[in-house]
């Protein structure tokens, strides 16, 4: 499957005429649970040839390919770098995928040394609690629930408990997320879910946890309140003008 990947991300430079800068994983395979049958979710960062920045119609900024079990999307490094000015959450987890398929020179590095200066905790805290609130009012009503469900309840509620507790970017392997978990009974539970996960496919029904969904709901109740309390994140606009200009300017590999 790497390899078919690998294949599809030159293919994709090919017919767009651009070059790829970064590309990772994300979903469940990048997040540490995935099934047997998970999708492969490849994101990646691209920059077209200097001159098309220079013209009166903008390159364009965004790339799709979606075919069965492989989803492909890519981001114009321009649009890519207003994001984590913008402190997308998407984008601190793409600078963390532990699975690269294909990277340009210290391109990653560079945008990991800058990125927690873009992050605000506020904008984090609304989008992992927002998430977490939705997948809280998908589980509760049913009789029983899609394992993926829960566990992306539990990565998004562990996530915006790691801003309010640390106040820094959470790190997209849940496992690094379970310190968090007080609550010895919920930490067992988790651990039996994640062996579970890694057997049964995606369509896997499981009994419905209420405990869990009670703990995940503290968890955002306690969290809430959080969502105005951080200050601006400090980083500036220049820095990322100075790193486009470097990165368009460069040779074409």
């Amino acid at each position: 499957m790497r390899k078919r990947i690998q294949e599809k991300l030159r293919a994709v430079e090919k017919e767009y005429g651009v070059s790829i800068l970064l590309a990772c994983e994300t979903g469940s395979r990048a997040w540490g649970f995935s099934s047997p049958d998970s999708d492969y979710d490849v994101r990646f960062i691209y920059r077209h040839p200097a001159s098309n920045y220079l013209a009166l119609n903008e390159p364009q900024d965004h790339i799709e390919y979606l075919k069965e079990d492989l989803d492909l999307v890519g981001w114009d490094v321009r649009k890519s770098l207003k994001l984590l000015l913008k402190s997308n959450a998407a984008m601190f987890e793409r600078l963390q995928s532990p699975i690269i398929y294909q990277q340009q020179g210290n391109f990653r590095k560079q945008l990991q040394a800058l990125a927690p200066a873009y992050f605000s905790g506020q904008a984090g805290l609304h989008h992992y609690a927002s998430m977490a609130f939705n997948y809280y009012k998908t589980c509760v009503p049913a009789e029983a629930v899609k394992l993926k469900s829960y566990f992306y309840l539990l990565r998004t509620t562990l996530a915006s408990l790691w801003i309010v507790e640390k106040c820094r970017i959470p790190p997209m392997w849940f496992q690094e997320l379970l310190p968090l978990v007080q609550d010895a009974r919920i930490k067992n539970k988790i651990d039996e879910l994640l062996l579970l996960k890694a057997e049964m496919n995606e369509t896997y029904l499981h009994p419905k946890e209420a405990a869990l969904e009670q703990y995940c709901w503290q968890i955002l109740n306690y969290c809430e309140p959080f969502k105005n309390a951080f200050t601006s994140p400090l980083g500036a606009v220049q820095k990322l003008n100075n790193l486009f200009r470097t990165i368009i300017t460069e040779p074409w590999p």
